[in-house]
């Protein structure tokens, strides 16, 4: 022991040889540290090892240079399965720089075997996964761990309390008493070891024998012989065989016959007279279980023909709506067609083709069908002079957008005018919209083949990124190239129809008005220019 104050070892005396200062305190001190530490050390002999700690961790209180103590109590830590705990306090001694300190070689043995050390660490975290799992009320998969934690640290206190617990929730309490009597053997007064065992105790109504039974060392083994009654055992070298002594028989061996008697005529019952009777029990719960099924398989069966019906008439009510629903819309649109020819009576060819479009043209028959025959007719011829009409002065006025939908509009009245398909290509075109030209009139050269002449030098093919001219060929089949005449903005101008100022083919077979919009030669026009339809 050395002096607080300056480091002098100190001597049998109650003050400092170095420095004078009185040390009857810390000598005190000691002394007390050292009693704490022989208290753990006997708790610790006897397997008390929560006593052990105790009186250890207060030894240490007292004197934290204790190495002595703190050896033991790294001993009591790692005996209990906390190795963890164990290697601090070792390292805290070896750190104290003491000779001949025996934390070193607990610390070098430790640390000298490997998977030791691998299945410390193993056992340390499935410990902790086991705990995360009985947060999580995941009870099977805990109980598999602290089992795989036990056969690696069969020692660990801590992971038979957890799994006891385990049991003890599961009302298992024979599996519970089993694992806490084990962990009182690693340590007899463990205060959470005798409290489980007393719940178990309870639980149950039987206490709970810790004491052990060890066999004398040099207790001589005997072996009996059942038929003959015979001795035998070993005496040195020699076997001795001692035979069975006659007694007479008395009333409690005659009672215990008797009873011995009972119970194998209640054997020969129980395995002979009951299975027959078990047997026939289950015969008659098998014949009720099929009885059962069958009635529910006609019931089964009785409901399937209940679901077809239904299903019947849900497809007869289904055929009924829809037949109604055909006559309800063939009435709306006889209504519609009624409404459609009052208003074109009334001079409102608009609104009347604005009508007639709601009109379902499959649904008339009879009278109805040549009304409504006759009637787009007439509207078609005025929808398409109308849009032509605008679409001719949106041309002229450079408004391709407006020129491409009303071109639109009289192509789907009159699908068989060229001048209307060629214009609307013609609008696409001037508009920039290549491909939709290109479309066009590849239509156009479908519907009208005569007209090819007039078509192919402006398909440019712009979605394939390649241009189709129709070229002539000379006596070899060689293509001759032509210098094809083009306008201002450097479109090719057909040879064989007559253009405008701009540029723009004017259709030679139609009469136009004063702003150059082609004229229907089939019907008659008012002062404005507009169709006038007459109903004959």
């Amino acid at each position: 022991m050395r002096c607080i104050y300056c480091g002098t070892p100190l001597s049998s005396i109650d003050y400092c040889t170095g420095c004078g200062a009185d040390v009857t305190l810390q000598k005190r001190i000691a002394r007390i540290s050292n009693l704490l530490y022989n208290e753990g050390l006997e708790k610790a002999q006897v397997r008390d090892l929560s006593g052990a700690i105790a009186c250890l961790k207060r030894s240490l209180k007292f004197n934290k240079e204790n190495v002595a103590a703190r050896n033991l109590l790294g001993l009591v830590y790692f005996e209990t399965g906390e190795v963890v705990s164990a290697l601090s306090e070792w390292v805290i001694s070896k750190n104290l720089n003491v000779p001949d300190n025996v934390a070193d070689v607990y610390i070098a043995k430790l640390q000298a075997n490997k998977n030791k050390l691998d299945t410390i660490n193993q056992t340390i975290r499935k410990y902790n996964q086991a705990l995360l799992y009985c947060r999580q009320d995941n009870e099977d998969m805990a109980m598999i761990q602290l089992k795989k934690v036990l056969v690696q640290n069969p020692k660990f206190i801590k992971a038979y309390h957890l799994l006891a617990l385990l049991y003890l929730k599961r009302q298992e309490y024979e599996k519970a008493r089993k694992l806490l009597k084990k962990a009182a053997y690693i340590d007899n007064t463990n205060t959470t070891t005798l409290r489980y065992l007393k719940e178990v105790e309870l639980a149950t109504g039987m206490s709970t024998s810790l004491e052990t039974k060890h066999k004398k060392k040099y207790a001589r083994e005997e072996t009996v012989n059942r038929l003959t009654g015979a001795t035998t055992y070993m005496s040195g070298n020699e076997m001795i065989i001692q035979p069975a002594t006659f007694r007479e028989s008395s009333a409690v061996a005659t009672f215990l016959n008797i009873c011995l008697g009972l119970i194998l005529g209640g054997a020969i019952v129980w395995f002979l007279a009951v299975p027959a009777t078990r047997q026939s029990v289950n015969a008659s719960a098998n014949k009720q279980v099929t009885d059962a099924n069958t009635k529910m398989a006609q019931q089964v069966a009785q409901v399937q023909g209940l679901e077809d019906q239904i299903e019947t008439y849900q497809s007869e009510v289904e055929e009924a709506n829809k037949t109604r629903d055909d006559a309800n819309k063939k009435v709306d649109s006889y209504d519609q067609l009624l409404k459609a020819t009052q208003t074109y009576l009334s001079g409102d060819q608009s609104s009347a083709a604005s009508q007639l479009t709601e009109v379902d043209g499959d649904s008339m028959t009879g009278e109805g069908e040549k009304l409504y025959t006759s009637l787009n007719t007439l509207l078609q011829d005025y929808v398409f002079n109308e849009a032509y009409n605008k679409a001719g002065t949106a041309y002229m006025a450079g408004d391709y957008a407006t020129a491409i939908t009303e071109y639109t509009k009289a192509v789907a009245a009159n699908p068989d005018s060229f001048d209307a398909i060629n214009y609307l290509a013609w609008s696409y075109r001037n508009s920039g919209d290549a491909v939709n030209a290109d479309k066009t009139f590849k239509e156009a050269l479908q519907k009208f083949p005569a007209k090819a002449s007039e078509i192919h030098p402006y398909i440019t093919n712009a979605s394939s990124g390649t241009t189709t001219q129709t070229a002539e060929t000379d006596a070899d089949g060689n293509p001759i190239d032509q210098t094809q005449e083009t306008d201002a903005n450097g479109n090719p101008i057909d040879q064989i129809a007559e253009t405008d100022a701009e540029g723009n083919p004017i259709d030679q077979t139609a009469e136009t008005d004063a702003n150059g919009n082609p004229i229907s030669q089939t019907q008659e026009t008012d002062a404005n220019g507009n169709p006038v339809t007459t109903i004959q």
